[in-house]
């Protein structure tokens, strides 16, 4: 805010080059690579011959891959369950809170689809971002994520270098698509995200310069962006950092070592599928000469072994050198998927084939996975806060630009995440049993089960029926009761009445009554 307009501009895109130098897109690139199974292989000459042709294909290249297996296991762990605001949650709220509110917003932006992608690409490249918008047709906010920028694509942002923890703005990139000439068509777009404003660049090459541009719904260069108090917004773009960088980095290493061992195995059985022989002669004099050209293919020092020939030799004995024991080389295969296994704290059955037997239970499941769900539940505290970011931003824009959301912006807003460890229905039950006889109420019992607030608040509705319906029964028995009283009561008065009136007979069977 202290520079001029020329000065920022200039400080825009100078700020803009250096970061985007800093980024290293290749490392970004080479990420995504090893995340797709599009990994380098490494042949020998010989391995060359018979082994090119199938793990160098255009489509497919050989890789035991176990990047996007370690990846996507602790991606499966995570998965918002709902949100409390000032300690109300969405199945508690009477509607007067805002939880149940803004738990239907997210339903309704498909967050849950959304989270598929955006855990993924933030453990597989290190970090990832969440723009929060505004969609003038719906009138609602919109949620969008973007990859960090790969030389081509994303988005970079860029910190105040004093203070790492200060966004002074974010940039996006990407170029203009026609579908009528499918694939880059020259113009690179670049837009950029300030506090207070919104920015828009184009150029048609590298080397040109960066010039503005105004989209056809675009009421002003640069966009405001602005309470209505004309307070800045902040930057909308908010990141997703992966803690400890991308997932892979740790172990691509080891991830080359498992692809090359798998390779060595498969040319140690062709040479085992095709035995070598040798032949022992007793007659030096009978030995085959060298052969003077390798094209003479009919001559009488070729030899030609194949299946179905019979070979007769004279003064020599055959001999077949026997295959080598390939289960060391099974071995240095699981010793290298086990070294992954302990790097990336993922338990060694999602890496490799195991038999029923050998999938553990019980506590000894809970304490191998202990190291995974230690992952997860950093994850969630970090991604915690950043949706808290995305949410007061989401309510900040929804008061601006629509009718907001009737949720308090400044409120405290917790997020909360399905429990990351393998569920154990008996001891959820058990703990479940617990609580209740503790006196917690349905709802935090029910919460502990894992039910979403959906459910919840159907299990309210439904208990709510149910006690409407035991209130009416008691009721309906009631006045029954009542009215055989009453009936009772003018049975006997006129049973009185005709004995009174002299009816002996009548008075008589009320009397044996």
């Amino acid at each position: 805010m202290r520079l001029a307009p020329e000065q920022l501009e200039k400080y825009i895109h100078l700020q803009s080059i250096v970061d985007r130098q800093q980024a290293d897109a290749a490392r970004v690139r080479a990420l995504r690579a090893y995340y797709t199974g599009e990994h380098p292989v490494m042949l020998t000459d010989r391995q060359q011959e018979f082994l090119g042709p199938l793990v160098e294909g255009e489509s497919f290249t050989f890789a035991h891959n176990l990047v996007r297996v370690v990846v996507n296991t602790l991606a499966e762990r995570l998965s918002v369950s709902g949100f409390s605001i000032n300690g109300v949650t969405a199945a508690e709220d009477d509607g007067t809170a805002g939880a149940a509110a803004l738990w239907a917003l997210w339903k309704q932006l498909a967050a849950d689809l959304t989270e598929q992608e955006l855990y993924p690409a933030a453990m597989r490249d290190g970090r990832a971002f969440l723009m929060v918008d505004f969609d003038a047709d719906t009138q609602q906010p919109r949620w969008n994520m973007y990859e960090v920028d790969d030389d081509r694509s994303g988005i970079i942002i860029h910190r105040d270098p004093e203070d790492k923890r200060r966004v002074l703005f974010a940039t996006r990139y990407w170029w203009t698509f026609d579908p009528l000439t499918p694939g880059t068509t020259g113009i690179e777009r670049k837009t950029v995200y300030l506090p207070g404003e919104v920015r828009k660049y184009r150029r048609t090459g590298n080397g040109a310069q960066w010039q503005p541009v105004q989209d056809v719904n675009d009421a002003a260069w640069p966009l405001p962006w602005l309470y209505q108090d004309g307070t800045p917004m902040g930057v909308p773009v908010i990141e997703f950092a992966n803690p400890g960088g991308a997932e892979a980095e740790n172990f691509i290493g080891m991830q080359n070592a498992l692809n090359k061992s798998w390779l060595d195995l498969m040319a140690a059985a062709d040479a085992s599928g095709f035995p070598i022989l040798a032949v022992e002669y007793s007659d030096p004099n009978a030995m085959l000469g060298p052969s003077s050209s390798d094209d003479n293919l009919s001559g009488s020092d070729e030899l030609k072994i194949a299946p179905g020939r019979l070979m007769e030799l004279a003064g020599g004995t055959l001999h077949r050198i026997e295959s080598a024991n390939l289960t060391p080389m099974l071995d240095v295969i699981w010793a290298l998927t086990a070294a992954i296994a302990g790097v990336s704290r993922t338990p060694q059955y999602y890496l490799r084939p195991v038999g029923g037997g050998d999938v553990p239970s019980g506590e000894a499941l809970k304490q191998l996975e202990s190291g995974l769900v230690a992952r997860a539940v950093k994850r969630q505290r970090v991604w915690g806060q950043a949706w808290e970011e995305v949410l007061r931003m989401t309510m900040r824009i929804a008061e601006t630009f629509g009718p907001g959301l009737g949720v308090d912006p400044d409120a405290s807003i917790t997020v909360e995440w399905e429990d990351p460890s393998t569920r154990n229905e008996l001891l959820q039950a058990q703990t479940a049993q617990t609580h209740k006889a503790l006196g917690v109420p349905d709802e935090q019992v029910w919460a502990v089960l894992g039910y979403s607030p959906e459910e919840i608040a159907e299990f309210k509705a439904s208990a709510s029926a149910d006690k409407a319906a035991q209130v009416a029964s008691i009721a309906a028995a009631l006045r029954t009761q009542q009215i055989g009283s009453a009936n009772n009561g003018r049975t006997n008065n006129t049973l009185q009445q005709n004995g009174a009136s002299g009816n002996g007979g009548v008075a008589q069977r009320g009397e044996t009554a």
